[in-house]
């Protein structure tokens, strides 16, 4: 009589998904061209982020040097996508979801509960990580993916998770990431995170919106292992939610708090100035620091985002404080249940921490 094969622990690379109303899960393959796809995809979206962000400053340095040729060959190519309007390009975009096939759990995207999806939608995601893996991957399946890879009852929510993205106001229009991600991969689905431009796209109403809360704080705060949320001095946009009536569902991915190790995290005076003022204070590093320091970890690592509870805010014209701390309160314990929930899928018994 043969013995049944021994059950794995449950852990980011072997995720129990019992229980939820919806799953995708992609990239988990782990054969080797799998995983170099992902590298590379993954390195094309960390080098238009970064390079995007300097590129004036690549540009004024050459006119410094009085490389006047390259410079203004660069400066033309860079404004490329400023003067023709580039189109979406759906294999471009499949390409960029490959880059989850990285990761050796590789990503998924999750609900616990069916969600009315009539009307758009601001997810609430966390953490921030470096780079934003979970709320990037979770947005490039809705603008990619075609309704017959997910269910045809659940095509409604495919059309809401192909929103727009809310990011900080300078990554929005910065060259190179304007061109291979805003409009290459998600089809001009990136807007900037200010006050003016969320409220008007609440009140549109045509799009549902992604916003990683944490921000820049968030990402300081970033420990390999370390599971935390930076949210209690964050209340604007809860504001804004009540302004416009919204829907508002948070989500926590699974895993991305794995994915680098840093150098200079954590919270100080000087630090926490830097962050409120957009300005990056801390350093991540992967595994492979001499060779492409900045490829993130992939050994024992999967990017499991799921979403909560949805929540249908009343349209308050002038919220009150009290009103803002009400809705406030929800979504700092609607996310912490949905992690202290949900841990056990993963293998993670630690807390998560709340700043």
């Amino acid at each position: 009589m043969s013995s049944k094969p021994p059950t794995l622990p449950h852990s980011l690379v072997n995720p129990n998904f019992s229980g939820l109303w919806s799953t995708n899960h992609s990239g988990k393959e782990n054969d080797i061209c799998t995983v170099l796809i992902g590298a590379l995809a993954l390195h094309t979206f960390i080098y238009a982020w970064i390079v995007g962000l300097f590129s004036p400053v690549i540009i004024l340095a050459l006119f410094y040097l009085k490389y006047t040729i390259t410079a203004l060959l660069l400066t033309t190519v860079l404004a490329y996508p400023y003067i023709v309007r580039v189109q979406l390009w759906p294999a471009w975009g499949r390409f960029m979801l490959k880059g989850s096939g990285y990761f050796e759990g590789g990503s998924s995207l999750s609900f616990e509960h069916e969600i009315d999806f009539d009307e758009p939608i601001l997810f609430g995601v966390h953490p921030h990580g470096m780079f934003t893996f979970g709320a990037f991957f979770s947005g490039m399946r809705g603008v990619v993916l075609s309704e017959k890879e997910f269910s045809a009852s659940k095509s409604k929510l495919l059309t809401q998770l192909g929103g727009c993205a809310l990011v900080d106001k300078f990554l929005a229009i910065a060259p190179i990431f304007k061109h291979l991600i805003i409009h290459w991969a998600s089809g001009r689905r990136f807007r900037s995170a200010s006050k003016q431009s969320m409220m008007k796209l609440l009140r549109e109403r045509k799009l549902s919106l992604y916003l990683v809360v944490g921000g820049f704080n968030e990402a300081a705060l970033l420990k390999k292992d370390f599971d935390c949320v930076y949210i209690k001095d964050r209340k604007g946009f809860i504001k804004y939610a009540l302004k416009c009536g919204s829907c508002v569902l948070p989500a926590y991915t699974f895993g991305e708090c794995s994915t680098y190790n840093t150098i200079l995290s954590g919270q100080n005076k000087l630090r926490t100035w830097l962050t409120n003022n957009q300005i990056p204070c801390v350093f991540p590093y992967g595994p492979f620091v001499w060779l492409c320091s900045l490829l993130p970890y992939r050994k024992n690592i999967g990017l499991h985002t799921i979403y909560g509870n949805l929540k249908k805010f009343p349209c308050i014209e002038q919220p009150t404080k009290e009103d803002i701390d009400t809705y406030h309160k929800w979504y700092v314990d609607e996310l912490c249940r949905i992690f202290n929930d949900n841990k056990w899928r993963f293998g993670i018994t630690h807390e998560l921490v709340v700043f």
